[in-house]
């Protein structure tokens, strides 16, 4: 039966009826691969809303000092550390959970070592180890020191063998000498700086070991003041603050 229609339709009439379907076909194809419409400011909302975490807060806060007045949180602000007065009222902080018998020392039973809780990043800190001796970076880390029978060599250049960090399973040292510690990643360390650990942990004012390695020169690691939140690398070898997470 299409075949006795199409037999007493002219060639022209043909024609136009392919090209009309044809037509049909793209424009639901187009309708089917269009992208949503998205605004600018809609794409943008998630990074400025609190609703998707607090990166619309974490601002710093108004200078309180006869010199830091005239910075405001609106032009700036100034570091948590302010002059090593006061931290800034109006700046940013989680609200951290003292650690305790009532909370079992925010879960870890460490009564000893637990310092507090970051409610943001659900990391529990220690206090400093060793009395807030300084160590160098294999000994917080747990790691065979350069040119021991288990890392042989040295650590002096980048790329050196010894610069690797061999876990000690045995007569552990630094954080995991702590039953269920670690060193810190550099970025925990600088989180914590913004969520306030300045005006929470203890003996926040110093410069803190993070297990992460400078990738341009693996004789170093990162470290982080938990003062004002600067973050630098220093020889391995070197020595430098150790406080644990976990």
């Amino acid at each position: 039966m299409f075949q006795k229609l199409l037999s007493r339709m002219s060639r022209k009439a043909v024609a136009g009826l392919v090209f009309g379907v044809m037509l049909a076909l793209g424009a639901l194809m187009a309708i089917a691969f269009t992208e949503p419409s998205t605004s600018p400011s809609s794409m943008q909302e998630p990074l400025n809303s609190s609703s998707t975490g607090n990166l619309n807060n974490e601002k710093n806060g108004s200078g309180s000092g006869t010199n830091d007045t005239p910075y405001t949180q609106i032009l700036g602000g100034v570091d948590d550390y302010n002059n090593n007065s006061t931290m800034p009222s109006d700046t940013y902080s989680a609200s951290w959970t003292t650690c305790n018998s009532g909370n079992s020392y925010c879960g870890t039973g460490d009564a000893t070592n637990a310092n507090k809780q970051d409610p943001n990043t659900g990391l529990t800190w220690s206090n400093w180890l060793d009395s807030g001796n300084s160590h160098d970076w294999f000994w917080a880390n747990n790691c065979a020191e350069p040119g021991s029978a288990s890392d042989p060599g040295t650590c002096v250049n980048n790329g050196d063998a010894a610069c690797q960090c061999v876990k000690l399973t045995s007569s552990k040292t630094g954080c995991e000498a702590l039953s269920g510690w670690r060193l810190p990643y550099q970025k925990e360390l600088m989180q914590s700086y913004i969520d306030g650990s300045w005006g929470n942990l203890s003996s926040a004012n110093y410069s803190y070991w993070s297990s992460t390695t400078n990738s341009y020169n693996t004789q170093s690691a990162w470290f982080v003041y938990q003062n004002y939140g600067n973050t630098n690398y220093n020889i391995k070898t070197g020595t430098t603050k150790v406080r644990c997470v976990r």
